[in-house]
């Protein structure tokens, strides 16, 4: 089974569509089999909702939003553009009308996991029927979180969608070893997960210190 990504990418510095996690991202598709990309440039809501609501029921899609963020709300095109979390949540739960569209749900952007990590990232799992949320709590340079990211595609939903029949076991297995890996990388980043399989949930880091 490929491992679907949708990037939804803003425009960053830029009124234009210029990607810049795209190439990313294909360097990746080209060194990994097996990962299949779909780019949509977003300025709204709307555009989120719209691209999400076009996943297909069963596709396993790993959503990753990539953009300015600030106070856990999205900025993909300035601050004229701002986006509430709440909106971004509704816009997001367009994916559950498609059973099993979106299992992941990653934002690469600065500060869009608030003080309560787990009622952020929950709130996105509820929406979306994904079995995991993730993103970041501080300010990140766009370099280092950038390939965190990649490593986020590989170590854990890859994983996942190779062998989707034991999603549990390996959802853990998968970050497990993500966070010990890159232990000092996610710390400083401020990097937050939580996974949602068979009821049970489970933050990473458990901690933040």
């Amino acid at each position: 089974m490929r491992a679907l990504i949708y990037i939804l990418e803003g425009t960053w510095w830029s009124n234009k569509e210029v990607p810049l996690v795209l190439p990313y991202l294909s360097a990746l598709q080209s060194s990994h089999r097996g990962i299949e990309l779909s780019h949509r440039t977003i300025r709204s809501a709307e555009d989120i909702a719209h691209y999400v609501g076009g996943i297909s029921a069963g596709a396993n899609a790993f959503v990753y939003i990539a953009c300015h963020g600030q106070g856990t709300t999205l900025l993909p095109a300035g601050k004229k553009s701002a986006i509430p979390y709440a909106d971004t949540v509704a816009a997001l739960g367009t994916a559950k009308k498609k059973p099993g569209a979106v299992s992941f749900v990653h934002f690469g952007c600065c500060e869009m996991v608030g003080p309560n990590r787990r009622g952020s990232h929950a709130a996105i799992l509820e929406a979306t029927g994904a079995k995991w949320a993730s993103g970041y709590t501080k300010s990140v340079d766009w370099l280092p979180s950038t390939f965190l990211d990649l490593a986020l595609i590989v170590d854990v939903f890859q994983p996942f969608i190779a062998r989707k029949n034991k999603m549990g076991p390996k959802i853990k297995h998968g970050a497990t070893g993500f966070m010990r890996d890159y232990d000092q990388l996610a710390r400083s980043l401020g990097f937050s997960a939580l996974s949602h399989v068979s009821g049970t949930t489970q933050l990473f880091p458990a901690r933040h210190r």
